[in-house]
């Protein structure tokens, strides 16, 4: 059983919209022509079309894809050979683009749309065995055999992971395929993997990675080297705000961080999943010698779920509180996906783990300047939860405190869960703030959690019940698309329980 396995999986279901695509491409085909694909890629469907029973065509495709789905290789196979037989017709770039999405969420439909139209134009000699090459160098395995147009290799290569701070090998792939690309091509190759790598240092910052890295390291920042990123996200296709998509990532020391599978749930099944998540987690890390950290990669609107209270998975009637039994702390979404801030969110975690960050800023007492000048604020103390905040903040004209810290890039910002924060917290909050190492703040708010677990819940003055901390290192961020022992899985969004 492979981790990704014993985390937890359900199986996958596809999109309608994807049928819709490959039905379209397929229905000028007579019945000897879909049997002849049916045989060549089904083994479980080919049973079907064998049979001296008419079967439907979009059952059949169904079935087809369905099974295809359960191999590594994916929809790609499929793809390749239906543009080999149609052409690169409108269908087959609208299938290229909508299999390329539903698997790997690394690009939106617009970008693969266009780095696939950029792509159509490269033409490589023997393709597969560059690519293979090109794979061999960095000790990684032999391509699948329909890598043989650019695309698919660019597809397949997106599936595969770096370490913090190396480009993704997809855009070390597109750079070597710009060099073969003529003319304004070339540049135009160069330039979209140049604007859409997140890893790309300015030239003379060559002993960058390498003071990371030591920062990393360092023992008294809190950086878990165990540790479950869930991110919840609403989905666009959504009848209601109610869907959701959770997607998780996960490392257990000393492996490298890898990521499991997405599945669609609505927001109310939301606890009940990640309960499940952490479950299956530890079971299969049950001998760990570190605790497993819980981070929620939330965006602005999700911020008010009380996850830290998230009730965990009973023994003989007696459950747990997972902000009790981990470190549980919250994440920005927003500004993940926003890479002009990230420059600035780097900078001001580099003051903060070196002990150069300025003191703690505390809204409203202090102004907008004080946000942002030197040395920088890292740590934020908000007024009022964030999401009671905006719509009174937009409608009054008043400062969004939080988009304000994460626009400057403080990586660490703490807020009272119950709303307005009264005085007997920021009172209790801002003494433990001065006795304590910032560095280590996941720690100390985990061990107020335990200690006041006890206490009357409607207690004012008890921080550890009631503060949110978003603590948000930009050093350990989710990277790159899932992968297996190979590094070459697929997302795929599935259907929750």
């Amino acid at each position: 059983m492979t981790q990704a396995e014993a985390v937890g999986e359900e199986r996958r279901e596809l999109p309608r919209y994807l049928v819709d695509v490959v039905e379209e491409v397929c229905a000028l085909w007579d019945s000897a022509t879909l049997r002849h694909v049916v045989r060549r890629f089904g083994r479980r469907s080919r049973v079907a079309v064998e049979s001296t029973e008419p079967v439907a065509r979009r059952p059949l495709l169904v079935q087809l894809m369905e099974e295809m789905c359960d191999h590594q290789e994916g929809l790609a196979p499929l793809v390749r050979h239906l543009e080999v037989r149609e052409g690169n017709t409108t269908g087959i770039q609208r299938l290229k683009v909508a299999v390329a999405a539903w698997e790997v969420e690394l690009f939106t439909v617009e970008e693969w749309n266009d780095v696939f139209l950029l792509l159509d134009e490269v033409h490589v000699p023997d393709l597969r065995r560059w690519y293979a090459d090109f794979l061999h160098c960095r000790g990684r395995a032999s391509p699948p055999i329909h890598c043989t147009e650019p695309w698919s290799v660019f597809l397949h290569a997106a599936t595969l992971n770096a370490r913090p701070g190396q480009s993704l090998p997809c855009f070390d792939v597109l750079r070597q395929l710009a060099l073969v690309a003529d003319g304004e091509q070339h540049l135009a190759l160069a330039d979209w993997a140049d604007a859409h790598d997140l890893a790309l240092t300015p030239q003379g910052a060559e002993h960058e990675p390498a003071e990371k890295t030591a920062a990393a390291l360092r023992t008294d920042v809190w950086s878990p080297t165990s540790y479950v990123i869930i991110r919840l996200r609403h989905l666009l296709d959504s009848d209601g705000d109610t869907d959701i998509l959770l997607s998780y990532w996960w490392r257990v020391h000393p492996g490298e961080q890898q990521r499991g599978k997405d599945r669609r749930i609505t927001l109310g099944q939301a606890e009940k999943a990640v309960r499940a998540l952490i479950h299956n987690a530890e079971s299969e890390w049950a001998y760990l010698r570190s605790d497993i950290a819980v981070e929620f990669l939330l965006p602005r609107v999700l911020l008010d779920l009380g996850v830290e209270r998230w009730r965990k998975t009973a023994f003989q009637g007696v459950g747990g509180v997972l902000g009790e039994d981990h470190h549980v702390v919250l994440r920005s979404l927003d500004r993940h996906d926003r890479r002009d801030l990230h420059g600035r969110w780097g900078s001001r975690w580099r003051a903060f783990t070196e002990g150069n960050a300025g003191r703690v800023h505390w809204f409203p007492e202090d102004g907008r300047a004080h946000l942002l000048s030197e040395p920088p604020p890292a740590v934020v103390v908000l007024s009022e939860a964030p999401g009671s905040a905006q719509g009174d903040a937009w409608a009054h004209g008043r400062t969004d405190e939080l988009g304000e810290a994460l626009r400057a890039g403080v990586p660490i910002v703490l807020w009272d869960r119950r709303g307005l924060a009264d005085p007997a917290f920021r009172a209790q909050l801002r003494d433990l703030l001065e006795r304590h190492d910032l560095r280590t703040l996941p720690g100390v708010v985990k061990a107020l959690r335990i200690a006041t677990a006890d206490r009357d819940a409607e207690a004012n003055a008890v921080v550890g019940r009631h503060v949110a901390l978003l603590w948000d290192d930009p050093d350990r961020m989710p990277v790159g698309p899932p992968s297996n022992d190979q590094e070459a899985a697929r997302t795929v969004v599935e259907e929750g329980q």
